[in-house]
């Protein structure tokens, strides 16, 4: 498991919407820009599901996710990689659920997966 340093804390902040990358099985890959990604703390990153299709397909067949942040002020990006779980009701899901519900009341999302880190880059470098 890695950490999220400050500076990509900060990035993931200020970045919206956020671009996300998933393979199928098969290796087919997929990248959508997603409006609800937040960092919950420096080793986890949640997504909401409000609109997926391939990308929560993908997501069931190989639960690995790829999340690119810029940070607009510095210009410098950065890509975070990790293994994701996927809560469709209890507690982990409503909190998504509050949290959507904060800017787009009328959109409840269909899932939320929760990403734990495992890499992180900016440009060629490996962070953690």
């Amino acid at each position: 498991m890695a950490k999220l340093p400050t500076e990509v804390l900060t990035a993931i902040e200020k970045t919206n919407p956020t671009c996300i990358a998933t393979s199928s099985a098969d290796g087919v890959p997929n990248i959508v820009y997603v409006t609800y990604v937040k960092a919950l703390d420096d080793q986890t990153m949640v997504v909401a599901d409000n609109k997926f299709q391939k990308t929560r397909k993908n997501l069931e067949e190989n639960p690995r996710l790829s999340v690119v942040v810029l940070d607009p002020d510095t210009r410098k990006s950065y890509q975070i990689k990790g293994k994701v779980d996927c809560a469709l009701d209890g507690a982990r899901y409503q909190e998504v659920v509050d949290w959507v519900h904060v800017k787009h009341p009328q959109m409840t999302p269909k899932a939320a997966f929760y990403m734990t880190v495992e890499e992180i880059y900016s440009g060629a470098d490996r962070l953690a």
